[in-house]
């Protein structure tokens, strides 16, 4: 290598082309990585529906069960209706109403039913008598999800959808309960009436932006790389230029004066 390019501040020009090169090529690999999660999610979240004893056991974590669908036969304790307050649905303030669904074997899954703007709107009520419940199993929620976590809630609301809190309002026991809770796609028999069916991705969202997205900073992010190194090698290319172009300089200058 030329001697000059090694002096101090060309090294730090090196220095700082390396690090913007290597920072550019993390973020592309860090958004391409993401594209190909939420691809990965997504085939998960597409797959066949299957009874949720097949795929999750009372008591454990959910593991490979997270967002799959699932079916669940049982009856609401409808007397145990909860809601969890101050959820934004359509630009609109209101409630998520949810229910345990205890199973034949004892098991009890949470059920997110939908969502309401009046909660003594009759349509909260779950229906009596056994039902199939068919949606998706989703990770319980934790206390940052609350819109107010610290809020003193009466009863017969919970600030977040998790097992634990909903054993806590109802007196169920917290083993018996499934991790996670799922969120209703359809019931059968079909309710008389029912709140507002949520969507999947209104309440877990499988990406932020669409996938095109995430492939278009992936390469936005490797064209600014390739960009740091265009222009290192151009100042680079200029300082080999001004170095070469100095003895001619000096003796035209020396020919000059004699």
């Amino acid at each position: 290598m030329v001697p000059f390019l090694l002096t101090p501040r060309w090294i730090l020009l090196h220095l700082v082309t390396v690090a913007v090169v290597a920072g550019f090529t993390a973020l592309g690999w860090w958004q391409l990585g993401v594209y190909r999660d939420s691809d990965a999610r997504q085939e998960v979240r597409d797959r066949p529906v299957v009874p949720i004893e097949e795929l999750a056991t009372p008591g454990r974590d959910l593991g490979a069960a997270t967002e799959r669908a699932i079916a669940a036969t049982g009856t609401y304790r409808s007397e145990e209706q909860l809601l969890v307050p101050a959820r934004v649905h359509d630009g609109v303030l209101g409630s998520y109403t949810v229910a345990p669904l205890q199973l034949p074997d004892g098991g009890v899954i949470v059920v997110l039913r939908g969502w309401v703007d009046d909660p003594i709107d009759p349509g909260t009520r779950p229906p009596r008598g056994s039902v199939t419940v068919t949606g998706h199993l989703l990770a319980p929620e934790v206390a940052a999800d609350a819109t107010a976590p610290g809020a003193d809630l009466p009863d017969g609301r919970i600030g977040f959808i998790a097992p634990d809190r909903v054993a806590e309002a109802t007196g169920l026991a917290e083993s018996r309960f499934y991790a996670g809770y799922l969120l209703v796609e359809d019931e059968q028999p079909p309710p008389a009436d029912s709140p507002q069916r949520l969507e999947l991705d209104a309440v877990e969202p499988v990406r932020g932006v669409s996938p095109w997205q995430n492939l278009s900073y992936w390469a936005q992010w490797w064209v600014f790389a390739g960009g740091a190194l265009v222009f290192w090698a151009s100042f680079v290319r200029s300082g080999l230029r001004r170095r070469r172009s100095q003895p001619a300089t000096e003796t035209h200058r020396e020919v000059t004066i004699a």
